[in-house]
């Protein structure tokens, strides 16, 4: 279960037979075998079919086919997504081994089967596996078994509902066939009816093909599919019923299939044939070369296309098609009958109304007798004998003449509809146009009249076709061409709609077209008029008016293009229009004072007159006017006129001779680069800008297309060629205008072809210069290139491929150019030429010089540069990544060793983040591809990634920072939380892979590198990222590193001192790290280091010392315990400091040591001394006192273990530190003085006075709370030695601050001070220092030598005091009481206190007990009270003392009332116990 995963990743494991044939089929049929083993094992079928070798699949390729087909079968529905890979399994093993499925058309068949029958979510699958077949089974061709594949496909194509059969079918018939096999594209044709939208896409794929595949010749399309349409017709289930009649195919078939005929008719028209009129002349050749046979059968798949009850966008196709082929072949006509064709003159369809006209038009033609129109037409004039005379045999004259007759009167019918009445004026307009002078008369006569109706444009069609053909003037009457003239200029004023307004325009050219007394100048005034109206189409149609005014009667613009193969142009007489309309456009309309609409139809009209007008010597004859004007409408902010403009002056290039064309290149060179624009005067009520123009961009900054056409100059005169820029510009134009039918019509195909010619030789100059300019920001420019592009280079990646070196010394050249649209565009033509030739060895050997320059980009004044330029870095990053791989080997080391000092030292370095960002993040990604092949580059990647990571940071969280700065504690969490992110950062694995590739050698320019950034880095996080490189060095390179760690070592000691604490702590665990690996020199001065760093620097750098030291104890306690010398005396004396976190961190440190207190302390006496005694010498008073606390806890380790040299020498010195002004904790020094003194419980031959002295001499200070502190040591000291006597000392001490002060009068003085009495009257026991002087005469009274005489003192003073006292110090004067009662001499020993003063002694003091047994609230109090009379009681009756009887009635009296309130029991029992002694002594 979870091998078989793994071995479906393995590409050695799918290669390794027989082992994988047994994996396979055990998977698939083992008794273990399980759902999820078997989709394994399939996985593992995709592995061997993919990876596989070719020998291998030859030996197991039949087994496995065999294993699959099994598993499909046995899995059926029950597993949906094994069953799916099983198909796709299958489908990928016919990749490899096409010949196992290519005779095997019987598995497909049972896979087509299984396609109709299966499950939907299986479908998916099963026809991706089928696809995946296609290939294998193009072998089948032209084999037994091909029939036997074209039947199966067929079978399922013609299925009468579409099913996921139909697409699969029609992909395997469209991959194995070209497109010139006639029956897949039939196929194709039937399927496109199918309704399934998949379906219909693989039909119309079919039918498409590539741009260089070749369609079916015209006489085998039409035999092929003329056999099938008899057949289908012969097959009622096949066909299409309307009504009663059938159609061999629905209406959207077969209109495509008359659709595919005609463009197999155009596959043998040249290619510049591309206007409509040559189409037809050439059309007439293609179709007289045809057998007669083929053109019936193609006339009756037409024929049968028109039935009265076809759909009528059907008819007019197939009568467009007719009209075509009949004035090809007139002879074709003679089935043709007017009342066949009036059914379709009633069509609401108005192309097929205008299509049955023309064919009424040929046929009226080819009956009427006309005239030869030129001379040496003989051979012509015959052939069309022969024509009219087959044509006469269905109509004759008469019947023709009948026919206008019938459509005249069909106008006056008012009970016939608007399309009958249409369809007869524009069946009229081409009858007559064709027929008899007197018959376009009578016809003008009659239609003229429903001018004001709504058939105006069926009227001026009319009109148009007869003046064309006739001088209509004369057969009408001049009062009547004057009144239609008259009455078409106020429809065209008055008219809005435009196709009504082409129609009145081009009738009202017409009607002047041939000479006469109408006022043609009015005629031209209306139609300039129109260019108000800022119609484009409107324009054309009048330029084309123009032009036929200027041609004349009987020039080619006159002659309808169904006609032009049998009509002859004959221009009749020579017209003086052409003169006055180009001076007119020239002057009024493009230099004169209009508006930019104007302007545009002017461009317009002038580029149809060039292309229509058939008066070329007098149009070259204002050659300089003519590109004057048109080289001013360039410089419009219009694009469309500019293209026009351009167009025109392509033609005027094209017109004139050779003598003139360097005059106007030299013209328009001189426009185009110097701006030389024609300046116009602007009055009060002028308008400059159209409400369309507002908001839009000036043509100077990118909105128009002038500033293409300055680059095409520029071009052509870097070519040496000037000439060539008439070429460029019919290349450049991109306005759909072009593709439409107006382009059509001007043959911008043909002119685009032929200028692309010419631009071949010189190829090598302009392709860099126009691939660049592909990618200029400007649409308008991108646009035009991308035309000339797709010209001049019909294979777009051979073509770059072979002048890839001139197109990338061009963008090398001109990427930091001075114009910002020159370097945007070459930095995105750069970021193609990467992206699209990656592996090119030019492109790899050029990648350094590529960065620089797009670095360099990143950082440019223009946003728009800016962005294109990290765009292109993106894709130089992706094309660096791939090619620096450790697969590539010597290649990709060196294109390592060239891209990464470009990243290292131009981007990573880079002040500008999105530079050092772009530079970073491919680096890192080279890191991943690149393996050890980064070991070379690792002394500059690293130093490199520290000092970048400062702006890998999030800016946010330094400003977060500054902000908390008042809060200690939250900057500290702030700190290290940034530390956290610079460790964990994306650059810390790329270096962590750098240091772990790295080489010994490389050690050598690594560590002064490191070195040196450790005192010049600055922030946090540049130091954390050095300290974790450091870190991370010590860790993967310990035997490398050892010879520079002490230089290491130095730079990290340098850090310490950082003000974060976050950086600190990092810098602190590196040390730790470090000392693992450190020579013992190193240790040594480590150590000494950290000691003086102790002792001497703040507060913040000793807990950081601390910290280090634990880090030590835990990461390298072998190398610690190897100077315990050094580490056990600073640890001894730091755990005393005074900050707890400090004190925490020794304490740990101090157990880590685990060592006993007392042998370390020992052991090391000497160290700890030497430490403590120069402390102590200190000028921080926080150091002597920590000292002083060190030597305390120095004696209570040894007690009299205390070596006395080192006893001596540390009471000496605090001794010598005693004197002096008192400080905060000074303290510490009497204390410890005191518990080193009495840790031998002798003085080792010290001066007893000289010590107690030092103590009575601090206790003269005034601070009490120090004085109480030094009265406490001295108690201590006492209690731990046998000390003289110096009893007067001591009271005369405690006097002073358990008595009022005296109360003496100055001499001259009356009465007292009444503060100074209020005090003495107010006198209370209750401060600290008086706590220390009352326990002080408890244990220095065993030192008095001179008892007798004192003890009565004593005990009275003290119970005199306890009244004074509070509950506490009541305690505190209990115990001293019972000190001096306890060193009262035994009545065995020879005492000099006689009795009565015991007696004294004990009366005095039994009162003030008593009154502490009274006390209810303090149990501590009555206890010891009590235990105080209990002693009294005792020693009464021990030294036989009489009590005088009242003492004893007080004790009964208090301790009664003690027993009768006490709760606790103890004191209960003692009460009890001394109520029955007392009675027993009474």
């Amino acid at each position: 279960m979870k091998l078989v995963p793994m071995l479906a990743l393995s590409t050695y494991a799918a290669n390794l037979f027989p082992l994988n044939v047994q994996v396979v089929f055990g998977g698939l049929f083992g008794e273990d075998a399980n759902k999820q083993l078997n989709l394994s094992t399939v996985h593992f079928v995709h592995k061997i079919s993919e990876d596989a070798s070719d020998s291998v699949l030859q030996i197991i390729g039949a087994m496995l086919k065999q294993g699959l087909l099994k598993s499909i079968q046995s899995t059926g529905i029950s597993d949906l997504k094994l069953c799916g890979r099983l198909y796709l399994a299958l489908g990928k093993l016919s990749k490899r081994c096409p010949d196992l499925f290519s005779s095997d058309v019987y598995l497909l068949s049972l896979l087509f089967s299984m396609l109709e029958q299966e499950n939907r979510d299986l479908i998916t699958d099963l026809k991706e596996g089928l696809f995946l077949m296609t290939d294998a089974y193009k072998a089948v061709l032209g084999t037994e078994d091909e029939a036997k594949l074209e039947e199966l496909l067929l079978k399922y194509i013609n299925k009468a509902e579409a099913s996921p059969c139909t697409a699969v079918a029609l992909r395997f018939s469209n991959i194995l066939h070209p497109t010139s096999h006639l029956p897949s594209r039939y196929l194709c044709l039937l399927a496109l009816g199918s309704g399934d939208p998949e379906v219909v896409e693989e039909a119309k794929a079919g039918l498409r093909g590539s741009e260089h595949d070749k369609l079916p010749e015209f006489e085998a399309a039409v035999q092929y599919i003329g056999k099938c349409t008899e057949e289908r017709l012969n097959t009622p289930s096949h066909c299409y019923i309307v009504g009663t009649q059938r159609l061999p195919y629905i209406p959207l078939v077969y209109t495509e299939v008359l659709k595919f005929i005609r463009e197999c008719l155009d596959v043998g028209l040249p290619e510049h044939v591309v206007i409509e009129s040559e189409r037809c002349k050439f059309m007439k050749d293609l179709l007289t070369n045809q057998p007669e046979s083929v053109i019936r059968q193609y006339k009756s798949l037409l024929m049968t296309a028109l039935v009265p009850a076809a759909p009528a966008t059907l008819q007019a196709l197939a009568m467009e098609h007719l009209v075509q082929l009949s004035a090809s072949l007139p002879s074709t006509l003679t089935d043709i009958t007017y009342g066949w064709c009036e059914v379709f003159l009633t069509s609401p369809h108005l192309d097929l109304r205008v299509h049955t006209a023309a064919l009424l038009g040929i046929v009226a033609y080819t009956v009427h007798e006309r005239p030869s129109t030129s001379e040496g037409n003989e051979t012509q004039g015959t052939e069309n004998g022969l024509q009219k005379a087959e044509i006469r045999s269905v109509a004759g004259v008469e019947q023709v003449d009948g026919w206008v007759d019938r459509l005249l009167k069909k106008l006056t019918d008012k009970s016939a509809k608007f399309e009958e009445k249409d369809g007869a004026l524009l069946a009229a307009g081409y009858v007559a146009s064709c027929a008899s002078p007197e018959m376009a008369g009578k016809v003008i006569t009659e239609v003229i009249r429903f001018l004001d109706t709504d058939h105006i444009a069926g009227v001026c069609g009319s009109i148009t076709n007869c003046c064309y053909s006739l001088d209509v003037v004369p057969l009408i009457g001049l009062d009547a061409a004057q009144r239609l003239h008259q009455q078409l200029i106020s429809l065209v004023s008055q008219c809005k709609e435009q196709k009504t307004l082409i129609s009145l325009t081009s009738a009202l050219g017409a009607l002047h077209l041939h000479p006469s007394s109408l006022r043609v100048d009015q005629a031209l005034s209306t139609l300039f008029g129109t260019s108000k109206r800022n119609l484009l189409e409107l324009n054309f149609a009048v330029g084309k008016t123009l032009a036929v005014l200027s041609s004349g009667p009987g020039s080619r613009p006159t002659i309808p293009d169904m006609l032009v193969n049998l009509v002859q142009t004959n221009p009749t007489h020579e017209n003086t229009f052409t003169q006055d309309i180009l001076q007119k456009v020239v002057r009024e309309y493009v230099l004169g004072e209009v508006r930019d609409m104007e302007l545009q139809a002017a461009s317009v009209w002038i580029l149809s007159l060039l292309k229509y007008s058939t008066d070329l010597e007098k149009i070259s004859a204002y050659k300089a006017d003519i590109q004057h004007a048109l080289s001013v409408l360039l410089s419009n902010k219009d694009s469309l006129t500019q293209e026009i403009a351009s167009e025109a002056l392509s033609l005027l290039y094209s017109t004139v001779d050779n003598s003139t064309k360097s005059h106007l290149v030299e013209m328009l060179r001189s426009t185009l680069l110097n701006e030389t624009v024609q300046h116009k005067h602007v009055a009060m009520d002028t308008k400059i800008f159209s409400p369309e123009d507002l908001g839009k961009l000036p043509s100077s900054m990118g909105g128009g297309n002038l500033t293409t056409y300055k680059e095409l100059c520029s071009i052509a005169s870097d070519m040496n060629q000037p000439e060539m820029i008439y070429q460029f510009m019919h290349l450049s134009n991109n306005s759909s205008l072009w593709t439409d039918r107006l382009g059509a019509a001007f043959g911008v195909g043909h002119l685009v072809k032929s200028a692309g010619k010419e631009l071949e030789p010189h190829l090598s100059t302009i392709i860099p210069r126009i691939y660049r300019y592909q990618f200029d920001p400007n649409v308008k420019v991108q646009q035009s290139m991308s035309n000339i592009w797709s010209i001049i280079v019909p294979k777009p990646k051979e073509t770059v491929d072979k002048y890839l070196a001139e197109i990338v010394s061009d963008l090398k050249d001109n990427i930091l150019h001075k114009l910002w649209r020159t370097r945007e565009s070459c930095s995105n033509a750069l970021g193609d030429v990467v992206r699209t030739r990656s592996y090119n060895d030019l492109v790899l050997e050029e990648l350094p010089r590529f960065w620089e320059l797009v670095l360099k980009l990143m950082d440019d004044i223009k946003e728009s540069v800016r962005q294109s330029a990290a765009k292109t870095a993106e894709v130089l990053s992706k094309t660096s990544v791939s090619v620096c791989k450790v697969e590539d080997g010597a290649r990709g080391a060196r294109a390592i060793s060239t891209i990464l000092p470009v990243l290292l030292d131009t981007g990573i370095t880079s002040r500008v983040v999105e530079v050092q960002t772009v530079a970073i993040v491919t680096v890192m990604k080279i890191s991943d591809n690149a393996g050890p092949l980064l070991a070379p580059h690792v002394d500059v990647i690293v130093p490199a990634f520290i000092t970048a990571s400062a702006n890998i940071e999030p800016k946010a969280l330094g400003h977060i920072t500054t902000m908390v700065s008042g809060s200690t504690e939250d900057k500290d969490k702030m700190e290290q939380a940034r530390a956290h992110l610079a460790i964990t950062s994306p650059l810390v694995p790329v270096i962590e892979k750098c240091i772990r590739g790295s080489e010994l050698g490389q050690m050598e320019s690594l560590v002064p590198r490191l070195a040196s950034l450790a005192k010049t880095s600055v922030g946090l996080t540049p130091r954390v990222t050095l300290l974790h490189t450091v870190s991370l060095l010590a860790v993967y390179k310990q035997q490398d590193l050892q010879p520079w760690v002490g230089k290491l070592m130095g730079a990290v000691f340098g850090v310490l001192t950082d003000r974060s604490l976050a950086v600190r702590e990092k810098c602190g665990a590196t040390v730790a790290i470090l000392f693992r690996y450190a020579k013992p020199s190193t240790v040594d001065n480590v150590m000494e280091r950290l000691r003086v760093w102790y002792l001497e620097k703040e507060e913040d750098i000793r807990l950081l010392v601390s910290q280090i030291f634990y880090k030590l104890s835990n990461t390298a306690p072998d190398i610690l315990r190897g100077v315990h010398s050094a580490a056990v005396p600073l640890t001894l004396y730091g755990r005393h400091c005074e900050q707890e976190a400090e004190r925490e961190e020794w304490e740990k440190v101090w157990l880590e040591l685990g060592v006993s207190d007392q042998s370390v302390t020992l052991t090391y006496i000497s160290e700890i001394s030497d430490l403590c005694s120069s402390t102590l010498k200190s000028t921080s008073w926080s150091n002597r006192i920590q000292a002083a606390k060190t030597l305390m806890t120095v004696a209570k380790y040894l007690n009299t273990t205390y070596p006395p040299a080192h006893f001596s020498a540390n009471v000496t010195s605090l001794l010598q530190v005693t004197a002096g002004r008192t400080f905060p904790g000074k303290s510490a020094l009497l204390s410890a003085l005191s518990r080193t003194l009495t840790a031998t419980r002798s003085l080792q031959g010290l001066e007893e006075g000289e010590v107690l002295e030092v103590f009575f001499r601090e206790a003269g200070k005034k601070d009490e709370a120090y004085v109480s502190e030094v009265i406490r040591s001295l108690g201590d000291l006492f209690l731990g030695l046998e000390l003289s006597d110096c009893w007067e000392r001591v009271w005369g001490l405690c006097l002073t601050f358990l008595t009022p002060p005296p109360q003496e009068k100055e001499e001259g003085e009356e009465e007292e001070s009444k503060e100074k009495k209020k005090k003495v009257e107010t006198f209370s026991i209750d401060r600290p220092v008086q706590e220390s002087a009352i326990l002080l005469l408890g244990v220095a009274w065993r030192s008095c030598r001179n008892k007798p005489d004192k003890i009565l003192e004593v005990s009275q003073f003290l119970s005199g005091i306890m009244r004074l006292c509070s509950w506490n110090l009541q305690l505190v004067v209990l115990c001293a009481m019972q000190r001096v009662l306890e060193f009262t001499p035994s009545p065995t020993s020879q005492s000099d206190i006689s009795p009565e003063t015991r007696t004294q002694v004990y009366e005095s003091t039994i009162p003030s007990v008593l009154r502490c047994v009274d006390d209810t609230k303090h149990a501590g109090v009555r206890g010891l009270a009590l235990q105080i009379v209990s002693d009294v009681i005792l020693k009464s009756v021990e030294f036989k003392l009489v009590l005088s009887r009242d003492t004893f009635d007080m004790i009964l009296t208090h301790v009664r009332d003690q027993i009768s309130n006490e709760n606790n029991q103890n004191l209960k029992s003692r009460g009890i116990e001394i109520v029955t002694v007392v009675e027993k002594a009474l």
